[in-house]
């Protein structure tokens, strides 16, 4: 298959210049030289995602029923008898299609059913990041939400990963309010030459410097979803009620500056795959990732089963979607006659749930963040902290008679905040091991997994904890886990002690909040003298 236009290349090749104390993990031949321990026991939230999925549902059942009882005046009050601002609270809590079937009723219903203040809250909700203090370019709200109807769950969910070959993508997907368009760029990271460094616990041991620079992939968008035309919006909109809307390939107009000329990217709606057969099929995300729902991969290329298609509105996914992309030779017969397709390819993004990725208290180390790879480079994880069992019962720590208020106050804040089990799963990966992979889990980092309170000046106060490193040769061949330790830093980095391997690397925490707001872009580079002036290599 050839190559896309512009398609980065990744080179794997570089390992020689890290430095490792013992085995080299960069040579296949030495997995076998390290000790296998236990595969750990790995949990899922997918069933605590169903049931807020579930309880989402009944609420729109609730409100719809609102709209339902108004055309039944025998059984309850009429809407319409109610004070003009209780409609409009009422309007306000309804769901766009709860909004649209209330236009339908009677005149008076349609009028607040139009309301511009029903239709800001249903884009704004959809955008976080970005405060709208106008509809612009759009006349009015109601009119921007219908501009990217059904498709404002791609902001809403902002991040999604896809299942690219081994390596997987990010991309952080947003809302321009100056051009009224929705983005989705791919998420990258740079950092620094690797610095090496002894570790003061252990001489053999080295140390690798990691100082990322997450940015947004600017100069090519996966995602692309202007405002159609005037024209086109009034056109759909009287086609509102059709149930194909969501079933459509739908073209995505990349900015011809920014996609190479002849290649072709489709936006396609995604069905999710029955819970009760996914033991016989491919799916994504993988079982590693939580997910309400998990769409069925591996097709042929270019290629998408009707019944992986979604039928009508109804039958599409928010928690999924897929991308068609191809090169299109050149003919002289314009648009109009469709060219040979060239390296046509298929891929599948699923998005997190906002609770596996937002910290809590009792949960400070969930979230999006930026692992270091040697000479794979930045790849990115979920930091995911499982729901505990039971709650923290703080009767549990018993103040010691030799402790102060203060002292056992933080001893119990410790207990609460470092327990049950951290897993690290790879949302990109590399050849080793590919994304939607564990990169590493720590069974227990309360009292069960505590090895020890560093005292050497690099680490000095953090807690470590027993790990468990997940390795394989190239391809994923021989995966097993190996003996490792997690060094927690912080709330926001972390480092793994590869035993076996005599290295320490890091992780830290990545902001996904700052790239929601196009306003907070960096000034774009240019070139001055020969010198790159503007990015990120030019500090």
């Amino acid at each position: 298959m050839p190559n896309m236009p512009d398609e980065e290349v990744f080179s794997m090749n570089n390992n020689d210049v890290y430095l490792h104390g013992r085995v080299d993990p960069g040579v296949d031949s030495n997995i076998s030289l390290l000790e296998t321990v236990d595969t750990p026991e790995t949990s899922t939230r997918a069933q605590r995602l169903k049931d807020l999925e579930s309880v989402g549902i009944a609420n729109h059942q609730t409100l719809h029923g609102l709209i339902t009882a108004a055309s039944h005046p025998d059984k309850c009050f009429l809407l319409s008898t109610l004070p003009a601002e209780l409609i409009d609270t009422i309007m306000q809590l309804l769901e766009p299609e709860d909004l649209i079937s209330a236009s339908h009723t009677c005149r008076a219903l349609s009028q607040h059913a139009r309301s511009d203040i029903c239709w800001q809250h249903h884009v704004q909700k959809n955008i976080p990041g970005v405060k709208l203090k106008s509809p612009s370019p759009c006349k009015t709200y109601r009119e921007l939400y219908m501009a990217h109807d059904p498709r404002w769950f791609l902001t809403k969910y902002k991040i999604w990963f896809s299942d690219y070959f081994l390596l997987g993508k990010i991309i952080i997907c947003r809302y321009d309010p100056r051009r009224g368009c929705i983005e989705g760029y791919r998420l990258l990271a740079e950092k620094e030459v690797t610095a090496f460094d002894p570790w003061e616990a252990d001489d053999e041991v080295l140390i690798h410097s990691f100082a990322p620079r997450p940015r947004l992939h600017m100069d090519k968008p996966v995602i692309q979803f202007d405002l159609p035309k005037t024209d086109s919006l009034r056109r759909s909109s009287r086609l509102r009620a059709s149930a194909q809307r969501s079933s459509t390939e739908v073209p995505m107009r990349i900015d011809a500056e920014r996609q190479p000329h002849g290649v072709f990217s489709n936006f396609i709606p995604a069905r999710p795959w029955p819970d009760n057969d996914l033991e016989n099929v491919d799916y994504w995300p993988p079982k590693a990732i939580p997910a309400r729902h998990r769409v069925r991969i591996g097709e042929d290329e270019g290629f998408v089963p009707l019944g992986n298609r979604p039928v009508k509105r109804s039958e599409a996914t928010d928690q999924a979607f897929r991308v068609r992309r191809w090169m299109e030779m050149n003919n002289n017969q314009g648009r109009s006659v469709p060219g040979v397709h060239l390296g046509e390819e298929i891929h599948t993004y699923s998005t997190l749930d906002p609770s596996l990725y937002t910290p809590t208290e009792e949960k400070p180390f969930r979230g999006i963040w930026v692992g270091d790879y040697s000479g794979h480079g930045c790849e990115f994880l979920l930091m995911n902290q499982p729901d505990d069992e039971e709650p923290f019962d703080e009767t549990s720590v018993v103040q010691a008679e030799d402790e102060t208020v203060d002292e056992w106050e933080a001893r119990k804040k410790i207990e609460r905040n470092y327990r049950g089990k951290l897993e690290a799963i790879k949302l990109t990966g590399d050849p080793n091991i590919p994304r939607g992979q564990y990169t590493f889990v720590a069974d227990d980092i309360g009292s069960g997994g505590f090895i020890r309170n560093a005292t050497e000046e690099r680490f000095k106060g953090a807690r470590v904890v027993k790990s468990r490193g997940h390795i394989a040769a190239r391809m994923f061949r021989n995966p097993k886990y190996i003996e490792s330790q997690l060094i927690m830093i912080s709330h926001d980095r972390l480092a793994q002690y590869w035993v076996g391997f005599g290295h320490i690397s890091f992780y830290q925490r990545v902001d996904i909040d700052q790239f929601l707001s196009p306003l907070n872009d960096p000034p774009p580079a240019t070139l001055r003298d020969g010198h790159l002036v503007g990015s990120f290599l030019d500090h």
